[in-house]
């Protein structure tokens, strides 16, 4: 976010509504880029991320490095840009979804990242599902081969 008020409004606005959320911003995408060293949950993003500097990275560019070092991580764009070519271009590029700056942004912003963290936590079910459905072929594996192997050396 290269508005320094809108980032404040967004931080304020995520600590209130996801109060254990851990977060972190970052003054442009080149800094967002160096700053991530583990892979977060989720990432939220403008188009223009560095009023400053007329070369800095734009949130397409950030976005498809990001894709790159962190596939499976969720990026949502939050921005002003009204034009349908860029807010494709994110979507094309990975993006969850496309969030225009408006009155009803940041109630849309709550309702994606509701769903992004509940399908977070279909896929660790499912993951811990796996294992267990895994353990459970094997234990009844092991026990056919045993009654199997004591019913021939009878």
């Amino acid at each position: 976010e290269d508005d320094a008020t809108m980032a404040d409004m967004i931080t304020d606005f995520l600590e209130t509504k996801f109060p254990g959320a851990q977060l972190t911003t970052y003054k442009s995408g080149e800094e967002a880029l160096n700053g991530i060293f583990r892979k977060p949950s989720l990432i939220i993003l403008d188009y223009h991320l560095d009023g400053s500097n007329p070369m800095a990275m734009n949130g397409l560019q950030v976005l498809a490095k990001l894709k790159e070092r962190h596939p499976d991580v969720e990026v949502v764009f939050l921005s002003a840009q009204e034009s349908t070519e860029i807010a494709a271009n994110t979507m094309k590029y990975g993006a969850y979804d496309y969030i225009l700056k408006n009155q009803h942004a940041f109630n849309r912003l709550e309702v994606v990242m509701r769903n992004i963290m509940g399908q977070n936590v279909l896929k660790k079910n499912a993951g811990t599902q796996r294992f267990f459905n895994y353990l459970l072929a094997t234990m009844v594996i092991a026990l056919l081969i045993g009654i199997i192997y004591t019913r021939m050396t009878q």
